[in-house]
């Protein structure tokens, strides 16, 4: 008797084995020709992506204005000289119908007063630029076309990827 129970047993447990690799596989390749066919749709929160990407802006912005602002004020006065080069090559004025002859040091001197007043006014200029203010404005200009970008270029999408053969992945971009 006990032989009997013990190849029943075996016989269970190789028929069970057997149906259960069935199955799974049946189930696997039904998975995958619905994925062959229908493919994978992604959500991506485009309003999400484009928030992480505007932090990004305003951490790099912050940092590097300062530099660029330093290094326009120190190009400053060579635009300047660059720009007056040729501006003020006539050394005669006139005044109430009379013209007169302006001394060579009285030129030099005021071509040298236009340039220091044209590039501290420029520092100034530059000086009172809000970094902070500055920055978040490209932070807010990059969020805008981020999710347009997404919205534009990528919401409808479809795309192949090389898994088992081709599955189509089809992306729609949401607004959360």
């Amino acid at each position: 008797m006990r032989s009997f129970f013990q190849s029943i047993d075996r016989l269970s447990f190789v028929m069970g084995f057997i149906f259960a690799s069935l199955l799974f596989f049946s189930v696997l390749s039904l998975s995958a020709g619905y994925l062959a066919t229908q493919g994978v749709t992604v959500y991506l929160d485009s309003d999400e992506v484009a928030r992480m990407v505007r932090e990004q802006i305003i951490v790099q912005a912050e940092l590097d204005l300062p530099k660029l602002i330093a290094n326009a004020k120190a190009e400053i006065p060579e635009i300047v000289e660059k720009e007056m080069e040729g501006q003020l090559t006539s050394d005669r004025m006139e005044i109430a119908g009379f013209v007169f002859r302006v001394p060579d040091e009285l030129m030099e001197q005021l071509k040298s007063n236009i340039q220091l007043n044209v590039e501290s006014a420029a520092g100034q200029i530059l000086d009172g630029i809000d970094t902070q203010v500055v920055a978040e404005q490209f932070g807010d200009d990059v969020y805008l076309m981020v999710k347009e970008t997404m919205h534009d270029e990528l919401d409808g999408r479809s795309f192949q990827i090389r898994v088992f053969g081709s599955i189509p992945v089809r992306i729609w971009t949401q607004v959360m």
